[in-house]
């Protein structure tokens, strides 16, 4: 009777153990829970607040400041380096025109539209991710000792300096200091593009006479160590004119690619004895002393000298200074076969 009372006691401890232990999970169970969604919570909160707080910075980044506002046609004077040369250009008025002028070297053929592209980004700049000169170290953005810089000038005295640095991360431009303020903006490609520009570029190519095929009344191709071939129009009975078809395109011969102005060397362009020079006589537009326009005889001559790296052919009209690119496909009706 004792032991089987006994026993009872010990499985009623037992119980109560086992419901006390099960209490007792539960409640850990609902610790840790509550815990961890309470860290789960926690953490994606602070997760939002992050990306709320990155994308204020990227939009701060991203938020185009304007930097100059000002018209081309308020800018009297530009001086700009490139990485390989350097620029003065004065803007001259001529009577009721103008023209831009590099100065020192007032003859050089001033191509003023390509020049006014790489003013004109100056004039109206727009930059992101503003920053001050005194609070970074200008080499980590290679904007000390920068090679490309330009200083605009404009009519009322007004003077704008500009550096271009190193290429922002992330292909989202260039540094630009506006040495004005002091303050330092990241800007398009573009206008790292424009002052990078080769002096060949700026410079105006000559303006070729043209010729319609009817208007040709001879074309004379000479070989060097060669032979002369000769094409004349065909004149039937009747009075039927028959037009060479080489006629077609031969004017005007060049495309405007220059290789270089002022040269003073064209054997090293073969041009000192070309290879094929081409003769075109033909009726075109002059004007008189009266300021009349009449049609006059006139003669052009292309001459062809050595081929260039990319198989084209560098080329000479008028014997003028000038040197030029002729795409191999313009040239080819010229050559011998």
């Amino acid at each position: 009777m004792e032991e089987r009372e006994a026993r009872e006691l010990r499985l009623k401890r037992l119980k109560r153990k086992r419901m006390f232990t099960m209490i007792a999970l539960v409640a850990v169970l609902g610790l840790l829970g509550g815990g961890y969604w309470f860290i789960t919570d926690r953490k994606a909160k602070l997760a939002a607040e992050e990306a709320q707080k990155k994308a204020e910075q990227e939009a701060a980044r991203n938020q185009k400041s304007k930097i100059t506002g000002f018209l081309l046609n308020d800018v009297n004077e530009a001086e700009f380096t490139t990485e390989d040369s350097s620029y003065h250009f004065v803007w001259v008025e001529e009577g009721e025109y103008g023209s831009w002028v590099r100065q020192g070297e007032e003859d050089f053929p001033t191509n003023e539209e390509k020049l006014q592209t790489i003013i004109g980004v100056f004039c109206e700049l727009e930059g992101t991710s503003k920053m001050l000169l005194d609070d970074i170290d200008p080499a980590n953005y290679g904007l000390r000792d920068a090679r490309l810089t330009m200083k605009l000038t404009l009519t009322d005295g007004t003077e704008h300096s500009f550096c271009i640095g190193d290429k922002a991360p992330y292909d989202a431009g260039y540094y630009l200091l506006y040495e004005n303020t002091g303050e330092v903006y990241v800007v398009s490609s573009s206008i790292h593009t424009q002052l990078t520009t080769k002096e060949i570029k700026l410079v105006q190519g000559e303006t070729f006479p043209s010729a319609e095929p009817e208007s040709i009344t001879e074309l004379r191709i000479e070989v060097r160590d060669g032979e002369t071939v000769s094409y004349v129009p065909e004149v039937a009975e009747d009075g039927t004119k028959t037009i060479p078809p080489i006629y077609y395109d031969s004017v005007r011969f060049v495309a405007s690619t220059v290789q270089e102005y002022n040269c003073t060397d064209f054997a090293q362009y073969g041009l000192d004895n070309p290879y094929v020079t081409v003769t075109i006589d033909y009726l075109g537009y002059v004007f008189t002393d009266g300021g009349l326009l009449t049609r006059e005889p006139c003669t052009m001559k292309l001459e062809i000298g050595d081929k260039t790296v990319s198989d084209n052919y560098f080329v000479r009209v008028d014997e003028s200074d000038f040197v030029y690119i002729m795409m191999k496909a313009q040239a080819k009706k010229y050559l011998p076969e």
